[in-house]
């Protein structure tokens, strides 16, 4: 796989195109403040609210399931909308949960694998990443056999505070870290620094395809992992959120959820 050589390259294929045709579906009011929204791989929709509640949405803009009067996950991420994760860092435990929203497994996190987990994500189908706070480190655990495979330490000039990192992914086989004030840090399998994307205070990032993409001002500004090449888009200037799947747009705006379709 060529994606590390790519994130060395500078990016200077960039190229500003249209926003894909929209059409409409659903407008739905939130009564809620939305604090996190993402999309799983068929292209489903899921907030989370401040009160602690999961809402999933299908891509027709109905509600079909929902977790509400429990913890509110610390890091949550629907994966592939069969078997999603979640992690609590107030108890030091994480879950699987069904489509329903309903919790199917718990598993306290080891002692003995971190001295203060901060973050962590899924990693393949079984294994997790682990930011321990305590060493400012990253560590990745066989889910199978239990044991660390990758213990790497983080440079401070990336991360002096485990506290400025507010979301983490893997995706491609590589690690996103999203720092509250340089933006988008990437690893690679073995837990070392590649490359940061200079983007302050920024809320979110998702993936499309072989891209990731982020909001940047009145854009959203896409990188191919494999080519190095950047496109951009215009966004929602007043978009809290915006998420892309191949046949849906998704909007959060003055607390309301918008559903649209996509023509070519």
């Amino acid at each position: 796989m060529k994606l590390s050589f790519y994130f060395f390259l500078p990016l200077i294929f960039v190229s500003h195109v249209k926003a894909p045709a929209q059409k409409l579906i659903k407008s739905i009011p939130i009564g809620d403040e939305v604090t996190y929204a993402t999309v799983d791989r068929p292209g489903e929709l899921y907030i989370v609210t401040k009160q602690g509640h999961i809402r999933r949405f299908d891509t027709n803009g109905n509600q079909v399931s929902e977790y509400k009067n429990q913890a509110t996950p610390t890091l949550f991420d629907p994966r592939d909308g069969a078997r999603l994760f979640g992690y609590f860092r107030q108890d030091q435990h994480y879950s699987y949960l069904s489509p329903s929203l309903e919790v199917t497994k718990s598993l306290t996190v080891e002692p003995s694998y971190a001295v203060e987990p901060w973050l962590l994500c899924i990693s393949g189908d079984h294994n997790i990443w682990i930011l321990d706070a305590g060493d400012m480190s990253l560590k990745r655990i066989n889910g199978m056999s239990g044991t660390v495979e990758v213990d790497q330490k983080i440079d401070v000039t990336h991360i002096r505070s485990a506290a400025d990192i507010t979301f983490m992914r893997e995706y491609q086989g590589f690690l996103f870290l999203l720092h509250q004030e340089k933006g988008i840090l990437i690893f690679n399998k073995m837990g070392r620094w590649i490359k940061n994307i200079e983007r302050p205070q920024l809320k979110y990032f998702n993936f499309l395809g072989e891209e990731l993409y982020y909001p940047d001002g009145v854009y959203l500004k896409f990188l191919n992992l494999f080519t190095g090449e950047t496109r951009t888009i215009p966004g929602g200037p007043t978009s809290q959120f915006i998420l892309l799947t191949d046949e849906r747009m998704y909007t959060l705006e003055n607390a309301t959820l918008n559903f649209f379709s996509l023509k070519p």
